[in-house]
């Protein structure tokens, strides 16, 4: 699936119309519909506002673009940032209050 496609299938699961989006991110309809069908390149700001829009993360949208080797060793807090960044934003302001109040507990252990 197309960066495009992925858009348009994202747009369609919230039932939010093109030019709703378009208008949302402040790009004008025919704009929304090129990214939609890759006729005109988008910007890393734009993907980042659509992802806002439609309550998912950039990765989310350029999961294509963007692939994880399991075989390659990560942090442990990088691999903790890709997991919470696979979850929408209300979800990882719970785990960002979560790790803060258990930073707070193990720094007085």
């Amino acid at each position: 699936m197309t960066v495009g496609q992925r858009i348009k299938a994202l747009r369609k699961l919230k039932n939010i119309q093109q030019n709703q989006l378009a208008d949302y991110i402040h790009v004008s309809p025919s704009t929304m519909c090129r990214i939609e069908t890759e006729s005109t390149g988008v910007t890393l700001e734009n993907i980042c506002n659509i992802a806002n829009v439609l309550e998912v993360t950039p990765q989310d949208i350029l999961c294509d673009i963007f692939v994880y080797d399991p075989a390659l060793k990560m942090s442990i807090a990088e691999e903790i940032r890709i997991t919470a960044e696979k979850l929408p934003p209300q979800k990882q302001a719970e785990i960002l209050v979560m790790l803060k109040s258990l930073r707070s507990y193990l720094s007085e252990s």
